[in-house]
């Protein structure tokens, strides 16, 4: 049950994030600067949207698999982000090659959001963890 309730506040927060940001991005380009407007915006809320699900299962999955293995999953999914995004920005501006440095700052904008939600998330769920064995361990003794 407890995952359960973990897995519905991260995906809640998470589709805030995506949408406000998406709203925000798009009304900045369509009312400053509606010339550096790129076609593959809307696909950069769902990549990072598709990120932030497997992110989510892949803690969930690791964490049925025992509590020391959340920070290595947290460490595989960040390094994993890390690494496909940059062969998305590399081949965006090998292939596409429109906007290339509205792209680039559009998509790191919400590289930079959503690492601060998932790190957020991750480390206060890290903190009710230890709160919770400390209190365990308190009416124990």
């Amino acid at each position: 049950m407890k995952l359960l309730k973990v897995r519905k506040a991260f995906l809640k927060r998470l589709t805030l994030l995506t949408v406000y940001f998406t709203v925000i991005i798009a009304l900045v380009y369509h009312l400053f600067i509606p010339d550096r407007y790129f076609l593959w915006f809307p696909a950069i809320p769902v990549y990072y949207y598709l990120c932030g699900l497997f992110y989510v299962f892949m803690f969930e999955s690791s964490y049925r698999m025992g509590e020391e293995k959340l920070i290595t999953a947290f460490l595989v999914c960040k390094v994993s982000k890390f690494i496909l995004s940059a062969f998305i920005l590399m081949f965006y501006g090998f292939v596409v090659a429109h906007e290339v440095l509205a792209f680039t700052a559009t998509f790191l904008v919400f590289y930079f959001g959503f690492l601060i939600l998932e790190t957020r998330f991750f480390f206060r769920f890290e903190e009710k963890l230890k709160a919770e064995k400390k209190k365990g361990t308190d009416k124990s003794e």
